[in-house]
């Protein structure tokens, strides 16, 4: 996969360059990680938020430090970690979401080295934050790599016993679940067998009590196949420049997760992306690109993801955060097609 990747992206032609609306916002709150409860499912984790009918969640994916030749590691790293900060205090987000590819995946004997690293600059940006596997994320020792992950500060992973897979809960002051989240490890196959049976498993509720399913949304690395029908069928607005790899994914994951109750989803993976679109019922969201050391900044400008989550009546919007604190969102008929033609 990754030398088809590599290869289709080389002829990624002339930038797009996207410009934005100046916008401005203040932080919710949110009182970092809960611990768990007797009775909890392993699998979940726990946020509380201040303010349940105004949530602010910043998603940022393919971070890729450690990308490119390896003279530029230390430069290029300092730039994106420099970046993520800056899109933190100006989206001031209750948490964060990193949807993958923190790291590259070789030389095979830094591997453990460069997750770490990671690891330890998302724990410092000072705001609670879940994630999920990317398919260059890598390691040579999956447990200690996990228990990193979840003791990493202000982290919200919990996928250390279920390969990957957990729930975020977000909870309100009185412990009521206001918001979920279905965190999937997609690894390099995209959602598959494994992981539509980790999803089938999950009981009702899922922690939630026996009160009504709170609004949920998935979060994971590599698209469902239906990222590219949506787009095709000219009901996605954005910018698309280059193909949907949904690697093995056959587009039966979408079903799944309707069933569940998701209301949309939000990926990464294809840095040059940056589009959503409904099918059947469920919003399909790409994320922005964040990483210096990643493919696609001459073509798509690098930045992040605001959400904002009413927790109350299950609306959400978003708006691309650019690295010079612009905004942006498609218009209804912004539908900017620049994908190279197949060779």
């Amino acid at each position: 996969m990754d030398k088809l990747k590599t290869t289709r992206r080389t002829f990624l032609g002339a930038g797009v360059a996207l410009l934005g609306i100046a916008a401005s916002g203040c932080a919710t709150g949110a009182t970092g990680p809960l611990p768990a409860r007797t009775g909890d499912l392993p699998y979940v984790s726990r946020l509380r938020v201040r303010k349940p009918g105004s949530i602010r969640m910043l998603q940022m994916t393919d971070i890729h430090l450690f990308g490119g030749e390896e003279p530029f590691w230390e430069p290029t790293n300092k730039t994106t970690i420099a970046e993520m900060q800056a899109l933190v205090a100006a989206t001031k987000p209750d948490f964060l979401f990193f949807t993958g590819d923190l790291w590259r995946d070789y030389p095979n004997e830094k591997l453990d080295e460069f997750a770490q690293y990671a690891i330890e600059q998302c724990g410092g940006l000072g705001v609670p934050w879940a994630y999920v596997w990317g398919n260059h994320d890598a390691v040579r020792d999956r447990a200690a790599i996990e228990a990193m992950l979840t003791k990493a500060p202000n982290s919200l992973y919990g996928g250390a016993g279920s390969n990957g897979n957990y729930v975020l809960n977000l909870e309100d002051s009185h412990g009521k679940v206001v918001w979920q989240f279905l965190c999937i490890n997609t690894a390099g196959t995209g959602m598959v067998a494994p992981q539509q049976a980790w999803l089938k498993s999950l009981p009702e509720g899922i922690n939630g009590g026996g009160e009504a399913i709170p609004p949920r949304m998935a979060a994971f690395h590599i698209p469902l196949k239906q990222y590219d029908s949506v787009w095709s069928k000219g009901v996605a607005r954005g910018v698309k420049c280059e193909r949907v790899c949904f690697e093995q994914e056959d587009g039966s994951s979408l079903a799944v997760l309707k069933s569940l109750g998701v209301k949309a989803c939000f990926c990464g993976h294809d840095h040059v992306n940056d589009y959503s679109g409904v099918v059947d019922g469920v919003d399909l969201i790409y994320g922005r690109s964040t990483g210096r050391g990643s493919y696609g900044g001459l073509q798509v400008r690098k930045g992040g993801k605001l959400f904002t989550l009413n927790g109350h009546n299950g609306k959400y919007r978003w708006e691309t955060v650019l690295m010079d604190g612009t905004r942006w969102v498609p218009g209804p008929n912004e539908h900017v097609d620049r994908t190279p033609a197949d060779k």
